[in-house]
This record gives C-alpha cells, structure tokens and sequence, in this order.
C-alpha cells in the first residue's frame, strides 16, 4: 500500500502550481493525511468550514492527482474532527463574567456602539449569501462566534462594492451583541494612518500605542492598501499586530486586493496578514443580485411593488458592484415618485439608460480582456483559426459573453466575426461542463470574471 503522507506530499505539488500561496496556506497547510484503502482516501481538517470549502471547490482536483498518482480512481473522504456540531461555527466560549442587568447592558451596547464607529446597519441579517461570498461570509460568522480564537487575522479582500467593510461591520456588531463588554474599533486604514501623523504633532504616540495595543480587544481594519509606500505607518502597524495578536485580540482587514498582489508592503507584514484565514469576495451572480435587488426593496422600498421582471431587468444590467444596484433603485424610485407613475419594466428601461449603459459590460470588452489574459491577438479570437491556443480562449469568450451580458446567442457569434449562433451554444455547454470538473477552467473563469467587471468599473 502506498504511504499516504508520501502520496499526499505528491498531491500538494499539483494543488501548489494550481492555487495562490494565500489559498495553500489556509486550506490545505491544516489537512492531514489519515489512510488510503482500496479505492478511498481519507484526510482530515479541524474546520467545518475547510471541510466544506475543500469538497465545493478542489475535490474534483484532489481526486485527479489522486488517480494519477495511484494509476486507478481514488475517492477522496474528507473528515472533520469538529463533525458533531449540525452549523459550520464552532460552538462559542462561555461568558467569563456575569452579565450585568438587562438594563446597564443594554446602554454599554449602545456606548460601545456609538464609541466602535460601526455602521449599526451593516449586519449579518442583511447582508445577501450567495455562491460569490459565501465562503468570506462563513468565516466572518465563525469569528464573530469566537474572536481571537477562529481565524485570527481575518483577510476579506475583493473589487468596490461587493460587501467586504459590511461583513466586517457584521463582526463587530455581532460580537457587541454577544458581549457588550468587548471593546470594538472600526476604522478605514486612512483613519488610523491620520491618528497616527496627530499623535506625532502632538506629541502622544504613548497615548495612540496605548489604545490600539492595550485597550482594544477587536480592531476592524478597511482598505489596509492604504499602508502602501508608508514605511514608516507600516512599521507601526507591523507592531500594534504583533500586540493585539499576542493577547489573544482579534484582527480584521478588508483590501481590494489579495497580500500576494499588493505592492510596496513590508514582506513581514505580507506574512502576517496570511497567518489566518485569506477570503476573497467576487462579484454575485445573477441569482444573487436578485436576493439583493428583493432585500434592498424589503428594507428600502416603503411598501413598492416591483415586477420580478423588473428586479431580473436591473440584476441582469448591473453586474458588478452592490452600490451600484441600490443607486439604480434609489434613482428608480425617485423617478416614479416624482413623476407619479407605477414602476413597470418600460419606466425602469427608460429611467435608467444612461445610468446602465455607463455601467454594462459589453461583448468588444470580455473579448479584449480574454485575448489579453491568453495574450492572443483580438483578431485571431475572432478568425476561424482552431488551435486550441486559440479556441480555448474563444470558447471561454463566448461563455463569458452569455453569462455576463444580455446578448443573444446570434449577437455574440456575429461578434466573433460572423460566426453561427450553434457555435456559440456548442462553446457555453462544453464550458459550462468542464467547469465543474476542470479546476483550471474554473480558476481561469474566476479570475476572468474578476479582470472583466472590475475593469469594467474604471470605464
């Protein structure tokens, strides 16, 4: 029988070429190799979550090494240590206090609130799951439910708008409702960069170390890119981890980009900011974007009635960025109030125009942007040309081209110069097939997708 720590070893080399240094360390650093018989092999994780987040997205992978490696199908079992409990949060500490009267705790919240500088509306329960965020969501639950103990340093990093600085003020809102006592700051990393320039004018860094490092035992970090080029914030910043960190205080960070892409940042905080748990957000998808559409209506629409077809209109035209989906409702509702009318599909169409057009992605651009990934010229996407240097990139386009706009099968053959429309179909099933199974189509889908909307955000 082959050693299953050996052939494990073996797999790990293919999961390293295939995924981000961020991603190896916080999935598959934790996995241990229990046994191979017969057909199946066991690993085991101390996280549901890991768990979870393993047979969704590289099991097919972790099976394809394994059955290279062995030379006949492997089945591979994932086991969790932490199996008993029925959610995916670790079941949270007891209180080490008494709390005190309903009363005085009620008003702590309150101050504790008011002194955090949350968003109290940014909470768990309004904030929209779905296939995009689902996993950054679990993970954010799962500290709110344990802080300092389940992932410690949290890293949520994702494009404009998708909702990183509302999970992170979930956290905090969360845990303040747990325990009132806990002491909670949330601030853009901008903010703690101009406190840090005023207690140097003024003469108190004691004061500002004494805060962030003594006195804290939550620190909610936005947009921590910001550090870049700052050697000297970032050696501060480097420090005040390193305390809140020892103690046991929990740390959160939101960026717009993962620590390996982020430039002019010390490599020993590139390091810590890893020593957690990486999360990314991605744009949501269509299913999504109208549960958010649906949610902002429930909260935001004074009792409107919209059509499904309405919601399906904007969550087809507005892709990319939640913001963007409340200011098209914002101006929507403003236009039917102003002008008295019901909203139907013809106003929204009409209303919202210009809004759309200056926000949709478009057939031209996914091209540019695939051809540019694969480093291909535009024109041979569009030829007729079929090595598979070329028609993989093209049939990855016209995938694309379906599930990010609204064009017809016959709109996007003719842009991909005059091409018949069962092309295009023949393209999106086979595409639509591999994904699932192909770990390197959906990596390369993934980060496509991500080029195209956030690119498409600048324009």
């Amino acid at each position: 029988m082959t050693n299953c720590t050996v052939l494990w070893g073996k797999v790990l080399e293919v999961v390293k070429a295939a995924t981000s240094s961020s991603i190896f360390q916080s999935f598959f650093s934790v996995v241990t190799p229990l046994s191979l018989h017969d057909d199946r092999f066991i690993i085991q994780v101390d996280s549901p979550i890991v768990a979870d987040w393993l047979k969704q997205k590289y099991a097919a992978l972790l099976e394809q090494s394994l059955t290279h490696e062995c030379g006949r199908p492997i089945h591979l079992v994932i086991q969790c240590d932490m199996d008993a409990p029925p959610a995916l949060i670790p079941t949270p500490a007891e209180p080490e206090e008494r709390p005190a009267p309903a009363v005085d705790l009620d008003a702590l919240r309150q101050q504790r609130i008011s002194a955090s500088n949350l968003n109290p509306s940014h909470l768990f329960s309004t904030f929209i799951v779905g296939s995009s965020n689902q996993m950054a969501h679990a993970a954010a639950f799962a500290v709110s439910q344990n802080p300092g103990r389940t992932y410690n340093p949290l890293f949520i990093y994702g494009g404009v708008g998708l909702g990183k600085t509302h999970l992170m003020n979930a956290v905090g809102n969360a845990i303040l409702a747990r325990d009132p006592h806990k002491r909670v700051q949330c601030l853009t990393c901008e903010q703690f960069a101009n406190q840090y320039i005023a207690a140097i004018q003024s003469e108190t860094i004691p004061r500002f170390r004494e805060f962030y490092r003594a006195n804290i035992d939550v620190l909610l970090i936005d947009d921590i890119q910001f550090l870049s080029t700052k050697e000297r914030m970032q050696e501060e910043f480097f420090y005040t981890f390193n305390a809140l960190h020892h103690d046991g205080k929990q740390i959160i960070m939101t960026s717009d980009k993962s620590p390996q892409e982020l430039q002019h940042i010390e490599n020993r905080l590139l390091n810590r900011f890893e020593w957690g748990m990486v999360v990314d957000i991605q744009s949501p998808d269509f299913e999504t974007r109208v549960a958010i559409i649906r949610k902002k209506l429930e909260t935001h629409g004074n009792g409107v009635q919209v059509d499904d077809e309405v919601c399906n209109y904007l969550a087809h035209k507005v892709l990319n960025d939640v913001r963007k989906i409340e200011g098209a409702l914002i101006k929507l509702f403003a236009y039917a109030s102003l002008h008295r009318l019901p909203i139907t599909l013809d106003l929204a169409r009409d209303c919202l125009k210009d809004y759309i057009s200056s926000h949709t992605v478009n057939l031209e651009h996914i091209q540019k942007v695939v051809a540019d990934f694969f480093d291909i010229r535009l024109t041979d996407l569009r030829s007729n040309r079929r090595p598979r240097t070329i028609a993989h990139p093209r049939q990855l386009a016209m995938y694309l081209c379906r599930d990010l706009t609204n064009s017809s099968l016959t709109e996007i053959a003719q842009s991909f110069g005059g091409k018949d429309h069962t092309t295009v179909l023949y393209a999106c099933r086979k595409i639509d097939t591999l994904k699932s199974s192909d770990q390197v189509i959906s990596h390369q889908l993934d980060a496509l997708k991500k080029r195209i909307l956030e690119s498409t955000a600048r324009m």
